[in-house]
């Protein structure tokens, strides 16, 4: 497969960033939304990963960057994945996420140049605009991609998290050590405390 032509400016803020964000439905997921109803009679939300996105975003973590989530939804399901994949951060039920940079700057002492985010639709436009590095996917809306510094060529669910994790890394010189660690079997899954955010 031909490697992507990638923006100078893409790669600038590539090597600079310390945490990438992420939305769900339509970035993680292909954005379907499905729905059960247990014996307890209580509607559970049922949602599909790509397992390459997992690997992704655990290659960042073992590197050295911080990840996240940011969600308007919510689901114990949200949790559980973030856990396995060794974020930092999990902001749900977030109707504003841009709120979340004042949040990690206080808090945290990260500044919106160095959070690199990835989003997919409207509601994902505000904090686009403020990051560093604002990135999107081949579905996302046409207003996402313009704000863009590197839109995957792949669709949400279809490992375009994992495509945007690797540029990453290649511009920073790590890939070639996380193959090197999965060869020799010295790579091991790392491990955070969840920080987690509801009602941003």
């Amino acid at each position: 497969m031909t490697a992507p032509l990638l923006q100078p400016l893409f790669i600038q803020k590539a090597k600079q960033i310390k945490l990438l964000l992420t939305d769900v439905d339509g970035v993680m997921t292909n954005g379907t939304l499905s729905f059960f109803t247990d014996a307890q009679g209580v509607t559970r939300e049922i949602k599909n990963f790509e397992s390459l996105d997992g690997m992704g975003l655990l290659y960042l973590a073992y590197c050295g960057l911080q990840t996240g989530i940011v969600s308007k939804g919510a689901s114990n399901t949200l949790e559980f994945w973030a856990k396995e994949l060794g974020m930092k951060f999990l902001f749900y039920n977030t109707s504003v996420k841009h709120h979340v940079l004042d949040f990690l700057q206080n808090k945290y002492s990260i500044r919106p140049e160095e959070i690199a985010f990835i989003g997919d639709d409207l509601i994902d436009l505000g904090l686009l605009q403020r990051v560093g590095l604002p990135l999107a996917v081949a579905n996302s809306v046409p207003e996402a991609k313009q704000i863009a510094l590197y839109t995957s060529p792949r669709h949400g669910g279809e490992a375009a998290v994992r495509d945007i994790a690797e540029q990453i890394l290649r511009i920073r010189g790590q890939w070639d050590q996380v193959v090197a660690d999965n060869a020799s079997g010295v790579f091991r899954n790392p491990q955070n405390e969840l920080c987690i955010v509801k009602g941003l």
